[in-house]
């Protein structure tokens, strides 16, 4: 029995690191990720990872972007600013609006719109019609 549980647990161990992260060639991300990065992003994949449920790309402008397997894109992050052209045009024009001249510096998509997070440390919440529903000072 004690073997038996001993192959288990080196079965579990093993079975955890096959879902880590692995490096994969930028050509290896579905077609949907790599056209986003080319058309909206416009820059070169230096490094592209694959775990068991999403892809995480960096890119040589110091963006990093966390893709679904279907090759959307959930969460987009770069200190240097996001482009508000990852956002559908309502929602880049009311940040714009509410709060002119601040980088955003990351992005995660939600289930009703988007989570921002802004370069002064304020998290706005957006829906996807470009209605600002809340705000908060990041901890």
């Amino acid at each position: 029995m004690k073997l038996v549980l001993r192959f288990l647990a080196v079965c579990g161990l093993f079975g955890a690191f096959a879902f880590a992260d692995m490096p994969i060639p930028a050509t290896s991300l579905p077609q949907k990720a790599q056209s986003f990065i080319a058309n909206t992003l416009k820059d070169n994949i230096t490094m592209a990872m694959q775990d068991n449920d999403s892809f995480e790309v960096m890119l040589s402008n110091g963006y990093k972007v966390e893709f679904y397997l279907n090759g959307d894109w959930k969460e987009i992050e770069n200190y240097n600013g996001v482009a508000s052209a990852v956002f559908p045009a309502p929602v880049s024009s009311a940040i714009a609006k509410a709060y002119p001249n601040v980088n955003i510096i990351k992005v995660e998509k939600e289930w009703s719109g988007f989570e921002v997070k802004l370069a002064s440390r304020m998290k706005i919440y957006v829906d996807t019609n470009g209605n600002i529903l809340g705000q908060k000072m990041d901890d």
